[in-house]
């Protein structure tokens, strides 16, 4: 049973250490680039720019949250259990009406905020079908990263 809540705990720190990254790795995106770096020329849709750049935050995280996981985890299963869970999570987004975000309309302001950004922007469909493929593939590699005993 301990093993269980050891892959468990893995798989869960795994995923809240794959958050983290994301959001701390694309809020330092989003001041390197501000609003004219992440959007098309007043649009709400994203850039190309922003685009790869959360392409490769999102692998970076998914690396780094494997790691974490495997080396809490009891065994190989805690590893399993955070790329279901990063499917499972990512294919519910990426769905048609899932609760993302608000379809923003009209001309985007220049002085948009970070948190305006988030809650708005239009991001391409393959990118939100990509992410769960690359969480999954990004953790399985950072979990070969650890050594076995």
């Amino acid at each position: 049973m301990s093993e269980h809540l050891r892959n468990i705990g893995g798989a869960v720190l795994g995923w809240v250490v794959m958050f983290a990254c994301v959001f701390v790795l694309m809020a330092g995106f989003w001041m390197m680039l501000g609003a004219d770096g992440a959007f098309q020329a007043g649009s709400w849709e994203v850039s190309g720019t922003w685009n790869f750049g959360s392409i490769v935050i999102g692998l970076i995280a998914a690396v780094v949250g494997g790691l974490v996981c495997a080396k809490v985890s009891a065994d190989k299963r805690g590893v399993w259990m955070l790329v279901a869970l990063v499917v499972v999570l990512g294919v519910a987004s990426a769905l048609p009406g899932a609760p993302m975000a608000d379809a923003a309309t009209g001309v985007r302001p220049p002085d948009l905020s970070m948190t305006e950004a988030m809650l708005t922007a239009q991001q391409p469909g393959w990118v939100a079908w990509l992410n769960p493929v690359l969480g999954a593939v990004g953790a399985l590699f950072g979990a070969r990263l650890v050594k076995s005993d």
